[in-house]
């Protein structure tokens, strides 16, 4: 075994034991509180949950259309629609790393099967996140605007000032990281050389045609997680209405973007604990029906990765062994 296939191994035993590690912890979070989960349980509506399944998959599967229209824009190489799901939903499990930054086995993934250069295909992950973070924070401000009261009206502008200046500023923003990370660590460190990536994909990311398939297709997932939300939130016994979905329209982007901030692995606890809080005191909705739709949402799209993602390593595996 080469030194290429013995990486690609060890890759491939990590990815599935981080996706271990993160069904163990999504299921702890779930069952931790054993006193009031069976009541909670009671509550629950089963039929309502056939809906949310569905929702997870097309959730997953407009995050890899996403990426890999993008990377179809950084590189000319043939690129198999089979494999890349594969690839995308495989690098996926490392979204359980801090901050992210083990996404990057996408690239490690896409070099090996597809001779891209991670240095071309990693900037497509930084659009994603600097785009994500506007639309989770738009997404949060037009909840907090429809729900039309005064204190919620100040903090949606100030959320949305806030999104719009990160997208707005992205360049100066990755110049000065680029700056402080050569000052810190030199200019051949591993972050020095990641900011500079980010602002290499300046030119065919962020034009007018990369920021419609980015942004268009990223508020469409965020639209479906929101659905999620707001179908467990049926589930657990509270009534479907317009002014419920609004409530899940700023709540779920808003808990998810804390979650994002945080650095925390997949945002965990921190994103459910928002979903709760901001549930109560944005909506008034009861506490123990909004704790089972926060773990109930989560587990739903972080389930889908984690069980999709474990599959595609395998696949991977037999693929990279039959070549």
């Amino acid at each position: 075994m080469n030194s290429m296939e013995k990486g690609f191994s060890r890759l491939g035993s990590l990815l599935i034991a981080i996706g271990i590690l993160a069904a163990v912890l999504i299921i702890i979070s779930v069952t931790g509180d054993q006193i009031k989960l069976p009541n909670l349980l009671d509550k629950l509506h089963w039929s309502s949950l056939f809906i949310l399944i569905p929702l997870g998959i097309a959730n997953h599967l407009l995050r890899f259309w996403r990426w890999e229209l993008l990377l179809a824009r950084v590189s000319t190489k043939k690129i198999k629609k089979s494999i890349a799901f594969l690839i995308y939903s495989a690098g996926s499990l490392l979204i359980f790393t801090p901050a992210r930054v083990g996404e990057v086995a996408k690239s490690v993934y896409t070099r090996d099967f597809f001779d891209i250069p991670i240095a071309t295909s990693l900037p497509v992950l930084f659009a994603e996140r600097i785009t994500d973070m506007f639309v989770m924070a738009f997404l949060a401000g037009l909840g907090l605007f429809l729900l039309n009261e005064p204190f919620n009206l100040l903090l949606s502008g100030i959320i949305l000032i806030i999104g719009l200046s990160v997208f707005v500023f992205r360049k100066p923003l990755l110049n000065r990281g680029t700056r402080w990370s050569i000052n810190r660590f030199g200019p051949n460190s591993r972050l020095a050389q990641i900011f500079s990536l980010a602002n290499d994909s300046q030119g065919s990311l962020f034009s007018r045609d990369g920021l419609i398939i980015n942004g268009a297709i990223g508020t469409s997932a965020w639209v479906v997680e929101v659905s999620i939300f707001f179908f467990t939130l049926n589930a657990v016994g509270i009534p479907g209405s317009l002014q419920l979905f609004t409530i899940a329209l700023a709540v779920f982007p808003l808990a998810s973007l804390g979650g994002s901030l945080s650095f925390l692995p997949g945002g965990l606890g921190v994103t459910e604990g928002g979903i709760v809080a901001l549930g109560i005191l944005l909506g008034n909705l009861p506490k123990e029906g909004v704790v089972l739709s926060a773990l109930l949402s989560r587990l739903i799209i972080m389930g889908v990765v984690i069980l999709v993602g474990i599959i595609s390593v395998f696949l991977l595996r037999r693929l990279r062994h039959n070549n």
